[in-house]
């Protein structure tokens, strides 16, 4: 798995390398003339260079490699490699935005890029790397057919991606506003589950180009993002994620599962619950009042079991896709490997 994760790295080195120079400049952008100013390049491509270096899981690029090898062997990971770009960089991006939107301070264990670079530069860098990718898919050796595939299926997910950031900054913005389940679910699919959704398809079309199993692995794969985001929603709230503080997803208004679960258990605690919201986005995230207030909207979740019963929900869909992956996959190392990435994430 590490010489994978290694290769992977080395191939977003390549579209966004430490120091942008000529010949790369040329092939994503292909100048009419070669008068450019690369310290500036290299000005504005630091945000996203500097988020990007701080690592991650990388979970999607490798999903995206041992789809294309368990459809197409060898020769469809060495396909799907060069291509890893394409859905790791917009995650990256797709983060910076957020941060931009949540007033979030910290990302991966150190401050927000916005807050390192200022947020007009930072709000170009993750746009940029919403584009910079497409070029892995001119550059790419597929066959033209399978280029324009992999140019619907990009296009498709990125309109996917907006819809679902559209709906989780309405939602945090109206503290009294709660959705559904089925709602939720929806958000999660579009915001972080399109994303896996977009990584398998492109292996699938990188190893054999089966549409019919693409749409297949492409929706197992959202269900793994719905999965993936709830785990991450009960570990906030439970612990804190890795480089954030704990509960900062009620600071930010976030309606997450747990939040959503405990007011379907406890509806009269729901005028409660939206007046503490309301309270805690008006106030100072360095007031003492507002770890108050997140241990004691935690606490009333804990006792409602909204966050165990959040915990199950995200277990059960892990397990739902692992069956799912199970049954479509062809055998082989490919598959097993999977599996076996599959259940770490759980």
């Amino acid at each position: 798995m590490k010489t994978r994760l290694d290769r992977i790295e080395q191939e977003i080195l390549k579209i966004l390398p430490d120091q942008a120079e000529d010949a790369w400049f040329s092939e994503v952008c292909r100048p009419a003339h070669h008068s450019i100013d690369f310290s500036m390049v290299n000005r504005f491509c630091e945000p996203g260079r500097n988020l990007i270096r701080r690592g991650g899981k990388r979970w999607r690029p490798l999903l995206m490699v041992l789809t294309a090898e368990a459809f197409g062997g060898k020769v469809g990971a060495e396909y799907a490699y060069p291509l890893t770009p394409v859905v790791e960089l917009p995650h990256n991006g797709s983060l910076i935005i957020d941060d931009i939107e949540d007033s979030s301070d910290m990302r991966r264990g150190e401050p927000a890029v916005h807050t390192v670079f200022g947020t007009d530069i930072s709000i170009n860098a993750g746009n940029l790397l919403y584009y910079l990718p497409t070029s892995c898919i001119d550059a790419s050796d597929l066959p033209d057919e399978r280029k324009l595939q992999l140019y619907q299926i990009y296009s498709r997910y990125l309109r996917r991606v907006h819809f679902g950031q559209g709906f989780d900054i309405a939602w945090h913005r109206d503290p009294a506003y709660i959705p559904d389940e089925r709602s939720y679910e929806l958000m999660c699919r579009l915001k972080t589950g399109c994303l896996a959704g977009m990584a398998a398809e492109i292996g699938v079309c990188a190893g054999e180009g089966d549409e019919k199993k693409m749409r297949t692995l492409g929706e197992l794969a959202e269900q793994l993002g719905v999965a993936f985001q709830v785990m991450d929603d009960v570990v906030n709230l439970e612990t804190g994620n890795p480089g954030k503080m704990r509960g900062d997803d009620i600071i930010e208004g976030k309606k997450s599962l747990p939040l959503i679960l405990h007011a379907e258990l406890q509806p009269h605690q729901i005028p409660k619950l939206a007046s503490q919201l309301a309270d805690i986005r008006e106030m100072d995230p360095e007031d003492g009042r507002v770890k108050e207030i997140i241990e004691d909207v935690i606490s009333a979740m804990e006792a409602s079991g909204a966050i165990s019963g959040a915990r199950q929900r995200a277990e059960l869909l892990y397990r739902g896709v692992i069956q799912g992956f199970e049954e479509v996959f062809p055998q082989g190392s490919a598959k097993q490997e999977l599996v076996e990435m599959l259940c770490s994430l759980g």
